[in-house]
């Protein structure tokens, strides 16, 4: 989803979910959006290397991981053609 903050202007926010139904907040800053929004879809299996994981903070947490990632105009994102049809639902379960 797309999000505006004050200190940081416009964002697009997402969970990321793995193999084993671990999931992690992502985030994509407003100078990277060109780069990343068409590289991103919902429901798609990619693979993402080249981040850098932060401390997530705030009252209000979309997972309970205690990362989020953040994206770098170096990131990689392509295509996963090896991602399980079925992911464990495990987002209750902590």
């Amino acid at each position: 989803w797309r999000n505006y903050n004050k200190d940081s202007g416009n964002t697009i926010e997402m969970v990321f979910v793995d193999k084993e139904g671990t999931r992690i907040h992502a985030s994509v800053g407003e100078q990277l959006i060109k780069q990343f929004e068409g590289k991103l879809t919902e429901g798609d299996a990619k693979v993402v290397q080249l981040f850098k994981l932060y401390d997530a903070i705030g009252d209000y947490r979309t997972t309970a991981h205690p990362y989020k990632i953040g994206f770098f105009h170096t990131n990689f994102v392509g295509t996963s053609d090896e991602f399980p049809s079925e992911v464990p639902e495990k987002y209750f379960a902590d």
